[in-house]
């Protein structure tokens, strides 16, 4: 028997799938064993487990062997459950050391320099002298402002008065 695909005795791939998704017999499956066995190659295709498997996708032996790799991580993970991950704990010294540089370094007296007062003396002068320059300059914008509303808009000389 020659198997020549398609032809118009046999179907081809995509008449066999629409037969399959009609869920109709077709009596040229039940003549060629060959079409037969390229139907069912599409169907496995389609649908591993199959309507002909009767075999279950998750069967006990699954479960008793997802159930023993539950209990094995379980078991293992007691031995770590009072230990702290290392990350957590290296982030938490860094914290703390943060905290205590900043303690230390507002309590602490200076250990470079003289006291305060003298290494801000003349940070001050500086800034008391730029102020002084800004209140003056400030001074005689508003004092030019001032002369400028004291006029009297309506005072207009016309003339002959």
């Amino acid at each position: 028997m020659d198997h020549d695909f398609p032809s118009p005795e046999h179907p081809d791939d995509g008449e066999l799938l629409e037969g399959l998704l009609r869920r109709e017999p077709d009596a040229h499956l039940a003549r060629c064993p060959l079409c037969a066995k390229r139907a069912d190659a599409i169907a496995r295709d389609l649908d591993p487990l199959g309507a002909g498997s009767a075999r279950e996708p998750f069967d006990a032996a699954f479960y008793r062997r997802q159930a023993a790799a539950i209990e094995a991580r379980l078991a293992a993970r007691e031995g770590t459950l009072g230990v702290a991950p290392l990350p957590r704990v290296a982030w938490g010294a860094a914290a703390v050391a943060a905290v205590l540089a900043v303690a230390v370094g507002l309590r602490a007296p200076r250990l470079v320099g003289g006291p305060v007062s003298e290494r801000a003396r003349p940070v001050a002068e500086f800034t008391n002298r730029v102020q002084r320059a800004q209140d003056r300059a400030d001074d005689r914008f508003l004092r030019e402002i001032d002369d400028l509303l004291d006029e009297d808009p309506y005072d207009v000389d016309l003339g002959d008065g």
